[in-house]
C-alpha cells in the first residue's frame, strides 16, 4: 500500500509537471531544455527517497505542527488570564498556586504587598545562599511543582573568589534540591538590574559577571533560567535605596513577565 502511494505520488508529478510547463511555454516565455532536466531530476529526486525516510520526515512535520498549534493556544490563554487579572476576575495567587519561591528581600516583596500567598515565600531581607540552606528541608517538605530562586545581591564581591565561592555554593544547593525533588521544576531568576545611581558602586557593577555565571551554572546543572532585566527598560520601579522594588514592579509587570517567559497560567 505504502508502495503504491508513492507511486501515485511520483506518477502525479510525472503529469503535472508536463501540463504546466505546456501553459507556461503557451504564455510565450521562452525556457531551453535545463527547465525540462530540472523538473525530470525533482521527480527523480522524490521518488528514491525511502518510505522509512519520507515517514519520519512527515512525522517530524506534523509533530512541529502540533507543538506550534500548542504553543499558540497556550499563548492565547495566557494573555487572557492576564486580562481577566487586570479585570480583577481572576488573581496572581491562583495563578500560581503551584509556585514557590525562595530568595532575598528582593522576592519578599511579594509578601509584603500581600500579592501571593505568603505561605508559598520562602524569603528574608539580607538573605544570603545561608538562607536557601535552612529553609531547604521546608522546601523539600511542600514538594512544590515550581520553585524559583532569587539569590546573590548580598553576595556579590569584587574579587574572583567571591563570585566562585557563590557558584560553588548555589551548584552544590541546586544539586540537592534536584536530588530531593526530582519531579519540581527549578528555575534560577537572575540578578535583578539595579539603578544607575548605584550600578558603578565598587559591588553592583559586578552584577552582569554574576548573571553570565548564573547562566553557565544552569546550563550544566540543567535547569531554568530567566532574566528580567527587560521588564525595566522605559520604566522606574526603584526605592530611595536604587535597589528593592515597588508594587507597580510586581503586581503590573513581572508576574505577567513571568507567566509568558515561564508559562505559567491557572
Amino acid at each position: 500500500m505504502k508502495k503504491i502511494i508513492v507511486s501515485l505520488v511520483v506518477l502525479a508529478l510525472i503529469i503535472v509537471y508536463p501540463v504546466t510547463n505546456f501553459f507556461i511555454l503557451k504564455s510565450k516565455k521562452s525556457y531551453d531544455s535545463a527547465d525540462t532536466s530540472a523538473g525530470i531530476a525533482a521527480v527523480e529526486k522524490y521518488a528514491a527517497v525511502p518510505i522509512e525516510k519520507a515517514e519520519k520526515a512527515v512525522a517530524a512535520a506534523q509533530k512541529k505542527h502540533e507543538e506550534f498549534l500548542r504553543y499558540e493556544a497556550m499563548r492565547g490563554l495566557i494573555e487572557e488570564q492576564i486580562k481577566q487579572i487586570e479585570n480583577g476576575k481572576l488573581s496572581y495567587r491562583k495563578v500560581f498556586s503551584d509556585v514557590y519561591i525562595a530568595g532575598d528581600s528582593l522576592m519578599e516583596g511579594l509578601r509584603v504587598y500581600g500579592i501571593l500567598n505568603s505561605n508559598h515565600i520562602f524569603a528574608k531581607v539580607s538573605a544570603s545562599l545561608f538562607h536557601l540552606e535552612s529553609v531547604m528541608p521546608k522546601i523539600i517538605a511542600v514538594r512544590p511543582p515550581v520553585l524559583i530562586l532569587h539569590y546573590g545581591i548580598n553576595m556579590i564581591g569584587d574579587q574572583q573568589y567571591h563570585v566562585d565561592s557563590f557558584i560553588n555554593q548555589y551548584t552544590k544547593d541546586i544539586k540537592s534540591l534536584k536530588k530531593a525533588l526530582p519531579d519540581t521544576r527549578i528555575v534560577v531568576s537572575l540578578l535583578f538590574p539595579v539603578d544607575t545611581s548605584v550600578a558603578t558602586s565598587k559591588v553592583f557593577r559586578y552584577v552582569s559577571r554574576y548573571n553570565e555565571r548564573l547562566v553557565k551554572m544552569c546550563n550544566e546543572l540543567g535547569v531554568e533560567c530567566f532574566d528580567s532585566a527587560s521588564v525595566f527598560k522605559n520604566h522606574y520601579f526603584y526605592g530611595a535605596d536604587g535597589i528593592h522594588l515597588s508594587y507597580s514592579f510586581y503586581n503590573d509587570y513581572w508576574l505577567k513577565f513571568i507567566m509568558r517567559e515561564m508559562e505559567i497560567y491557572a
